[in-house]
Order: C-alpha cells, then structure tokens, then sequence
C-alpha cells in the first residue's frame, strides 16, 4: 500500500506541477528521477524528491519540453508524423534526462537513436499506455468511471510500468557506455 500512495502522490503532483503546460517537461524528468529510485528500492518522501528533482532538471527538461510542443504545433499540417516523431522521442528523453548527465540537445539526439535501436521495447511501452487510454477515450462510459483513477494514479502508474520496461534499456546502454 505504501507503493500505491507514493503513487499517487507522484500523479497529484506531476499534474499539479504540469498543469502550467510549458512546465510538463521539468514534470516528467522528475517523476522519472522518483521511480527511478522506487524501483531501485531507495524509498523515501517522494514529494520531497519530487520537488528536488524538479529543480534539477528544470533547466535542461523545459527546452526539450518546449521544442518537442513547438515541433507538434508547428508540423500541424502533418500532425501524423510530427506527434510520431514527438512520442518517439518523448518515450525516451525525460527517461534519460532522469539518468543521465547531458545537454538538452544530446538528450534529444540520444532519445532518439534509442527509440529507434529499441523499436520493440517502444512499442510494447506505447501499447501498455494505449489500452487504457484508448478504453478511457473511446469507451465514454468506462472513461467518466476512470477519471478519478486517472487524476490519482494514471500518469504515474503507467510511468512505474514504463520505468520497469526501460531498466533492460538503461542496462544495455550502461554496459555499452
């Protein structure tokens, strides 16, 4: 249970922290930075690491954060491939900027060469996070239901479940490095 209420107060507070939309990428790389050490088993007052790794990462989190929704906004006469491009690198950069030291510019790049060497592992992250929101969207019903699950626990869970997915990612490329 104490796994669960970290949760939700890591989505309380990346919603919370996300809800001015320019602030969502420091946001993610934090969330990130938290279950990172959950899983690792370095379990302490998430709010309090949430907030510090805010901070670290704001700098380095927002510009890619801001490129990635200009890139979106900008190619909306091809949204298709801008969002592709967009969700490809999102998968991946707020996941290594949470890990590792690097420009802004280095972890776009890196995020995605990463995406496109782990094309599998990309995919199988995206379907876990497209079952519920697809049941949330297009089943109104079940959607009105979740609404609260999602405000709770949503975004942070499916994150816990894409960090766990992302540790044989972060293996291979710390062995490589």
């Amino acid at each position: 249970m104490e796994r669960v209420w970290s949760l939700i107060v890591l989505n309380v507070l990346w919603l919370v922290c996300s809800l001015p939309v320019g602030t969502m990428g420091a946001s993610c790389a934090a969330l990130y930075q938290v279950l990172g050490k959950l899983i690792a088993g370095e379990d302490g007052h998430v709010a309090r690491q949430f907030f510090r790794a805010w901070g670290e990462n704001w700098k380095k989190a927002t510009p890619v954060w801001l490129i990635l929704l200009a890139v979106a906004a900008l190619c909306g006469f091809d949204l298709y491939m801008a969002l592709q491009l967009a969700a490809m690198v999102m998968t991946f950069a707020f996941p290594l900027m949470a890990r590792y030291e690097n420009t802004w510019r280095n972890h776009l790049k890196n995020a995605m060469l990463v995406a496109v060497g782990h094309l599998p592992r990309m995919l199988l992250i995206w379907a876990v996070w497209a079952v519920p929101v697809g049941v949330s969207v297009f089943i109104p019903e079940v959607g009105f239901y979740l609404s609260i699950v999602w405000v709770l626990i949503g975004y942070s869970s499916l994150s816990y479940v894409t960090a766990l997915l992302l540790r044989p990612v972060f293996r291979s490329l710390d062995e490589n490095a």
